[in-house]
């Protein structure tokens, strides 16, 4: 069973968009996308056994999300709305909003300079703040600069050189 999903994995992999393809074909852009440098893909070893296991499960990294965790839902108000939208690199453009409204609609501005209507809890819930910086590129070091939500989880992991934009594309 093993063989047989490693084929069809394989097969998947050297196709035109395949990871395998990238190495095969040297694109260091799509190898540095993908592994960070191809020192890092070289540095995997041949069999799952040999791969160094995860062992510090009790470690937990607590995230600064920007506004006070522990106020209820319920009487968050703009001023909290303001300062996490501060925290991830923009501001809050909405002048007034109804006190523990999660659901209406604010306007924003992110560090890119990006205008965006969004609701409070897609701000804050939603894993992401500016809808066109998602979609352009993974122009993850220069937004770790311009914003200390997004830089609290990208600079521990990531080498201090790699400044390279990747710009997305999509295929329908």
């Amino acid at each position: 069973m093993g063989a047989m999903i490693k084929r069809t994995m394989k097969k998947q992999a050297v196709k035109e968009r395949g990871t395998i393809r990238f190495i095969e074909e040297n694109d260091i852009e799509k190898i540095d996308a993908y592994w960070g440098s191809k020192n890092n893909w070289e540095a995997i070893p041949a069999k799952v056994s040999e791969m160094k296991k995860f062992a510090d499960w009790d470690k937990v990294i607590k995230l600064d999300h920007g506004y006070d965790e522990n106020k209820p839902t319920s009487q968050l108000n703009l001023e909290d709305i303001k300062g996490a939208a501060k925290f991830r690199g923009g501001e809050c453009l909405s002048t007034d909003m109804e006190t523990g409204n999660w659901a209406g609609k604010l306007d924003f501005k992110c560090a890119f300079d990006h205008t965006f209507t969004a609701s409070p809890k897609l701000m804050l819930e939603g894993g992401h703040f500016c809808p066109q910086c998602e979609l352009e590129s993974w122009n993850y070091k220069e937004r770790a600069k311009r914003e200390p939500f997004f830089a609290q989880v990208w600079n521990p992991i990531q080498s201090k050189a790699d400044g390279r934009e990747y710009m997305k594309s999509y295929q329908n």
